[in-house]
C-alpha cells in the first residue's frame, strides 16, 4: 500500500517542488533583485546610439571650399581636479587647459586624443564647421546642433545636413570585449556648388574694405540669373561658426551694421538709375520729343503760375536734349517733363512689369520688398493727396521710391535680355526661371534705350554732352551699357550708383555698385565698377567659353 502511494504521489510532489523553485527564482530575479540584474544586463548588453554624417561642403564655381566640415576630437570634463591638472599638463597646452577650466571642454589634435584615450580619458568627436567671415552674407552659419541659421546654410539646410545612422553594441561587464550587432552608417550631406566666383568675390571685398564705406557690389549673368559675386560691406571678419559672446556683442552693437546684408535686406532711393523706367514709359505711352535744358525746370499750374522749381544736376544745363541724350547725360529736366507727359500711373505700370516693388524670390533668407509708391499708397500712409511734384520726382527715381540693389540689377538684367526677367540664383544646378515682361516694347525702342546706355560709358566731351561714366570707361576694350545714379537722401551726402552690362550687344555680365553717401555715381561708383570690369577682363571672364 505504501509503495503504491509513493509511486502515485512522489512524482507529483517532485514536480510541485520544482515548480515552486522556478517560481521563486523568477520572483527573486524580477522583483527582489530586479535592480541588480538590470544593472548587469545593462553592462553586458551595452547601448544603442545615433550618429549623424558630416554636413556637405559648399563650393564656389571656381572650385574653392566656401564652407566645409571636419571631425574634431574634444575632451569634456564635468569636474576638473588636481589629479587632472597633474596629468593633463603633460599633454595639453596652457591655452587648452585654461579653456578646459573655464568651459569644461577643449579641442584636441588627433595625437592628443589618442594619448588621452590610452590613459583612460573619454574623448569624443564633434563636427566642426568652417567658413570665411567676409562670405557670411552669402554662406551664413550653423548653430550648435549643426543646422543652418542664415544664408545658403539655412536655405539649403535639408540638402547639406548629414543623415542620421543607428548603432547598437554589446560588451562584457568588464568592458574587455565589445561587438557591434547593428550598424546603420550615417551618410554625409550633399555638396553644393554655387555660382559665386571666389576670386572675384574676394577681390571686390578687399577693394571695398580699402574704401571703408558701407557699399554693395553685385555681379550677375543676365542670361541665367546666376549671381557671380554679391558683396555687402562691411561684413564680419570672423568665421561666424566660431563666435564667442564678446565678438557677437561687438557685431550687433557696431553702428555700421556688419550683419546687415545690404544687397537684399536694405532699401535705397535708386536716383537716376530709375530713369530707364521713365524712358520706357514715355516710349510706350507718351510723346518723346526734345526739350531745352538751361539747368532749371519750372512747373506751372493751369493758370500759368510757377508753383515749383526743380534743378538739374548740371546747373548750366545740357542745351537741346532728346531721349537718347537725356539717358547719356542723365538730364533731370528732360525726365521731369517725361514724367508729367505720361503721369504717375504709367510709370508705376512699367515699374511693376519689371517686378520693382516686390521681392526677387532669390533663395536666400532676409530679402525685403521695397516701396513703389502710388497716389493711393501716399494717402493711406500719410493721409495726403498726390501732387504733381511727387510725379516730377518719381521721374528721376527720387521721392518716396525705394529699391533693393538686387531688384535693380534684376531690372538691368531684363533690359540686357530685352524684356526677359530671370530669377536670380546662387546654386548652379538650380532651375532657371524666366518671365517675359508684359509690355509691348518694340525692337527699335529697346535699341534706343540700350544705345543711350552705351553712350553713358562711351561718349566723351564737355559736361553738357559727355556720358556720365565716360571718363571711367575710357579705353575699356569691351562695350558697356550702363547708368550712373546720384540719389539724394534726407541726411548726408547722396548715395552713388552705377549699373552696367557688357558686352552691350551680347551681354555676359551685369555689374552693380552702390556706395552709401558716395556723393556722385559718375565720380565714385563708376570708377569702382571699371576696376571690377578690368579684373574680370584680365581674368578671362569675357572669353566665350567662360560663360
Amino acid at each position: 500500500m505504501a509503495d503504491k502511494f509513493a509511486r502515485k504521489y512522489i512524482p507529483f510532489m517532485l514536480f510541485l517542488a520544482m515548480f515552486f523553485y522556478v517560481f521563486y527564482g523568477l520572483v527573486k530575479v524580477q522583483v527582489i533583485e530586479q535592480y541588480k540584474y538590470k544593472s548587469f544586463l545593462s553592462e553586458i548588453l551595452g547601448k544603442g546610439g545615433y550618429n549623424r554624417g558630416l554636413r556637405g561642403t559648399i563650393y564656389s564655381s571656381d572650385g574653392v571650399k566656401l564652407a566645409w566640415s571636419e571631425w574634431k576630437p574634444v575632451l569634456n570634463l564635468a569636474k576638473y581636479t588636481q589629479d587632472d591638472e597633474k596629468i593633463l599638463k603633460k599633454y595639453l597646452s596652457i591655452e587648452q587647459i585654461a579653456t578646459l577650466k573655464n568651459t569644461g571642454v577643449t579641442e584636441l589634435d588627433w595625437e592628443q586624443a589618442f594619448l588621452l584615450k590610452s590613459i583612460g580619458y573619454t574623448v569624443k568627436t564633434i563636427e566642426k564647421r568652417h567658413s570665411y567671415g567676409f562670405l557670411y552674407h552669402l554662406i551664413g552659419s550653423v548653430n550648435i546642433d549643426g543646422d543652418g541659421t542664415s544664408g545658403i546654410e539655412y536655405a539649403y539646410n535639408d540638402v547639406l545636413k548629414g543623415k542620421f545612422g543607428v548603432s547598437y553594441t554589446i560588451r562584457t561587464p568588464g568592458g574587455g570585449y565589445q561587438q557591434g550587432i547593428l550598424e546603420n552608417a550615417a551618410d554625409n550631406g550633399l555638396d553644393l556648388q554655387t555660382s559665386i566666383n571666389f576670386g572675384l568675390q574676394k577681390f571686390i571685398y578687399e577693394m571695398l574694405k580699402q574704401s571703408e564705406t558701407p557699399s554693395v557690389v553685385i555681379v550677375s549673368k543676365p542670361k541665367t540669373g546666376e549671381i557671380v559675386a554679391m558683396v555687402s560691406y562691411p561684413s564680419p571678419e570672423n568665421d561666424m561658426n566660431e563666435l564667442d559672446v564678446l565678438t557677437w556683442e561687438k557685431l550687433i552693437n557696431d553702428p555700421l551694421k556688419p550683419l546687415l546684408n545690404r544687397a537684399i535686406s536694405n532699401v535705397y532711393p535708386p536716383g537716376s538709375t530709375f530713369k530707364v523706367i521713365t524712358a520706357l514709359a514715355q516710349l510706350l505711352y507718351g510723346q518723346p520729343n526734345t526739350v531745352s535744358c538751361n539747368g532749371v525746370f519750372y512747373y506751372r499750374d493751369s493758370k500759368g503760375n510757377v508753383t515749383g522749381k526743380y534743378k538739374d544736376w548740371l546747373t548750366s544745363g545740357h542745351g537741346i536734349v532728346d531721349l537718347k541724350k537725356a539717358i547719356r547725360v542723365s538730364c533731370n529736366v528732360y525726365f521731369y517733363n517725361a514724367a508729367l507727359d505720361v503721369g504717375v500711373d504709367k510709370i508705376v505700370e512699367v515699374a511693376k512689369a519689371f517686378k520693382l516693388g516686390e521681392k526677387t524670390k532669390i533663395n536666400l533668407p532676409g530679402e525685403v520688398s521695397s516701396t513703389l509708391p502710388t497716389p493711393e499708397w501716399k494717402y493711406e500712409t500719410f493721409k495726403e493727396k498726390w501732387y504733381p511734384g511727387d510725379t516730377i520726382l518719381y521721374g528721376i527715381g527720387q521721392g518716396f521710391l525705394t529699391v533693393t540693389p538686387l531688384q535693380m540689377i534684376n531690372l538691368y538684367n531684363a533690359i540686357a535680355n530685352k524684356g526677359v526677367i530671370i530669377k536670380p540664383k546662387l546654386v548652379i544646378n538650380e532651375e532657371i526661371v524666366e518671365e517675359k515682361v508684359k509690355l509691348n516694347i518694340s525692337d527699335s525702342d529697346w535699341n534706343l534705350i540700350i544705345n543711350g546706355l552705351e553712350e553713358v560709358t562711351s561718349v566723351q566731351g564737355s559736361a553738357a554732352n559727355a556720358g556720365t561714366a565716360s571718363k571711367s570707361f575710357k579705353g575699356f576694350p569691351i562695350s558697356v551699357a550702363g547708368k550712373t545714379g546720384t540719389a539724394q537722401v534726407g541726411d548726408g551726402d547722396p548715395h552713388a550708383w552705377f549699373i552696367g552690362f557688357a558686352p552691350s550687344e551680347e551681354p555676359m555680365y551685369t555689374v552693380l555698385v552702390l556706395i552709401e553717401h558716395g556723393k556722385s555715381g559718375g565720380e565714385t561708383a563708376a570708377p569702382m565698377a571699371r576696376k571690377i570690369f578690368d579684373y574680370m577682363y584680365e581674368n578671362g571672364f569675357f572669353e566665350k567659353n567662360n560663360n
